[in-house]
C-alpha cells in the first residue's frame, strides 16, 4: 500500500511540473510571508525579478525548440509533390496551388473524319482521347497485361453512326513527366523521394483500330465505346493537376564572373520570385554547378557568361490547398518533428517498429495501417498484380546480385472498398524498397480487426 502511495505523490508531482507557472508561485510564497512590509519588498525585487528571468528563459527555450524544429524539419517538404484530379468543365483557371500537368488539357480537341481516313490508311491506329479507370491496381493490371484487348464502338455524324474496334494502353506521356522530373530533381542537387502516380497509372489512351467508311467532310458529333465489364469504371475528361507551375524567367543581371574564371553566377531577384515557393531549374542540358537561395535572390552557377532564358518549376505548398473532385495525393512526409525525423534517419530501419514508423510518417493513415512483414524465397501469386514500383524508370540502383529474398509487407485497409489501396499500398512498398535494394519488395492487403 505504502509503495503504491509513493507512486501516486510522484505521479501528482510531475503533474504539478508541467502545469508549474510562476506567476502562481511567487504570489503563494509571498502570501507565507506574514510581515507586510516584507511581503511589499519581496513582490517588488524578488517577485519581479523572477518573473522577469522566468519570462526571458521561458522565450529563449521556446526559440531554441523552434530553432531545432527548423533544423530537422525535412528539405524534401520543400518540393513535396502533389497530385490530383478534376473534370474539365470545373477545372478552375485561378487555383493557386494545383496547376494541370499539361496545358492542353484544357483545350477541346477535335478530329476530323478525312484525318481518321488518312491515319488508318497508312496502316496505324488514331489516338482518339484518354479516359480514366476508376478502378483498383489489380484490375488495371488485367486490362493492361493481356495481348491486345478490343472493343466495339461507333463514331456518330450527322449523317449516321459507323461501327468502329477500338483498343486501350497506358498514357505514358505523364508518367514521362515524372520521369524527367527525377532528372530535374538531379539537376538542382535534391534528394529525389518517389512520386505517388496513382491516378497516372490509371489514365488509358483509347485508339481507333479500324472503322466503316465515312465521307472526309462529316463532322463527328460524338464517339461511343463499350468497355464492357469496366465500362462503370471509365470516365472522360479528366485532367490531372500537380503543384509545379512551369516558368521561364530570364537571369535579373549581368552573371558574375566566379572565383574559378570558368563559372558565371545568374541572379534572379527576389521581387520576381515567390516567398513561398521553391524553384526547380528545368534545363538538364545546361552544365550547372551550384543552386542558392539567399534573402529571397535565386542563384544559378554555371559556365554560361550571358544573361538568358531558364526554365524553371515553381514549386507551391498546400497553404491554399481547395476542394477537389480527387483526394490530393503527395510524397510529403506528416509536417511533425516525428515525421522529419523519420526522413532523416529512415536509411536505419532494423526493427518492425521503424518499418511501422516509416508507414505512419506519410498521410495515408486513412488508406492503410502496416500489419506486419515476411521474408520469403519467391513473390506470392496474389502479390503480382496488385503491386507496382513507382520508381521503375530508375535503373542506376546500386545492387548486390541478382537472387533476392523477397520482403513482404502486410497492410490492413480500413476501407477495403477503396479503389486507390493498393496504389497506395505500391507507394509505401517503393519507399521501403529504395531501402532495401537487396529484397525484392512487394506489399499484400490482409483482412483484419478494424483495420487499425
Amino acid at each position: 500500500m505504502g509503495r503504491d502511495k509513493s507512486q501516486g505523490a510522484g505521479k501528482s508531482q510531475m503533474d504539478e511540473k508541467q502545469d508549474f507557472s510562476m506567476e502562481e508561485y511567487i504570489e503563494k510564497r509571498m502570501m507565507e510571508i506574514t510581515d507586510l512590509d516584507q511581503r511589499r519588498m519581496f513582490k517588488q525585487t524578488v517577485g519581479d525579478i523572477l518573473s522577469a528571468v522566468y519570462a526571458y528563459s521561458k522565450e529563449a527555450f521556446d526559440k531554441l525548440e523552434n530553432d531545432i524544429l527548423k533544423e530537422c524539419q525535412g528539405e524534401q517538404n520543400r518540393y513535396a509533390v502533389y497530385i490530383s484530379m478534376t473534370d474539365k468543365e470545373h477545372y478552375d483557371a485561378t487555383d493557386t496551388f494545383l496547376y494541370p500537368m499539361r496545358d492542353e488539357d484544357t483545350k477541346e480537341e477535335n478530329i476530323s473524319c478525312q484525318e481518321i481516313k488518312e491515319t488508318l490508311g497508312k496502316g496505324e491506329e488514331v489516338k482518339l482521347f484518354t479516359v480514366f479507370l476508376k478502378d483498383s491496381a489489380t484490375r488495371v493490371y488485367s486490362l493492361l497485361n493481356q495481348r491486345e484487348r478490343y472493343f466495339s464502338g461507333c463514331i456518330k455524324t450527322l449523317k449516321g453512326e459507323y461501327r468502329g474496334v477500338f483498343l486501350v494502353r497506358q498514357n505514358r506521356e505523364y508518367l514521362k513527366m515524372i520521369e524527367e522530373l527525377y532528372v530535374s530533381f538531379g539537376v538542382n542537387f535534391k534528394p529525389w523521394l518517389t512520386v505517388c502516380t496513382a491516378y497516372l497509372t490509371k489514365l488509358l489512351d483509347v485508339y481507333l483500330y479500324s472503322m466503316e467508311g465515312t465521307e472526309d467532310e462529316e463532322e463527328i458529333q460524338e464517339i461511343e465505346v463499350d468497355f464492357e465489364e469496366f465500362a462503370s469504371c471509365i470516365e472522360y475528361r479528366r485532367v490531372p493537376l500537380w503543384n509545379l507551375k512551369p516558368i521561364k524567367e530570364k537571369t535579373s543581371t549581368y552573371p558574375n564572373p566566379c572565383i574559378d574564371k570558368i563559372n558565371y553566377e545568374h541572379q534572379f531577384f527576389s521581387q520576381r520570385l515567390r516567398p513561398d515557393c521553391g524553384y526547380l531549374v528545368r534545363d538538364a542540358g545546361v552544365e550547372i554547378t551550384n543552386i542558392r537561395r539567399l534573402n529571397g535572390d535565386l542563384y544559378i552557377t554555371c559556365p554560361i557568361p550571358r544573361p538568358c532564358d531558364w526554365h524553371l518549376y515553381e514549386v507551391h505548398q498546400n497553404e491554399n490547398m481547395g476542394n477537389y473532385p480527387y483526394p490530393v495525393l503527395s510524397n510529403q512526409y506528416k509536417d511533425t518533428f516525428s515525421g522529419s525525423i523519420t526522413e532523416m534517419y529512415k536509411k536505419s530501419i532494423k526493427t518492425r517498429g521503424e518499418m511501422a514508423r516509416l508507414m505512419e510518417s506519410f498521410e495515408y493513415g486513412d488508406y492503410l495501417v502496416f500489419s506486419d512483414f515476411e521474408i520469403l524465397s519467391s513473390v506470392p501469386e496474389e502479390c503480382i498484380s496488385c503491386n507496382y514500383n513507382m520508381d521503375s524508370f530508375m535503373e542506376d540502383e546500386i545492387r548486390t546480385g541478382n537472387q533476392r529474398a523477397v520482403l513482404v509487407i502486410c497492410f490492413e485497409a480500413r476501407d477495403e472498398e477503396n479503389y486507390l489501396n493498393e496504389d497506395i499500398m505500391s507507394f509505401l512498398v517503393t519507399q521501403v524498397q529504395r531501402i532495401f535494394p537487396d529484397y525484392c519488395c512487394v506489399g499484400k492487403i490482409v483482412k483484419g480487426g478494424s483495420g487499425g
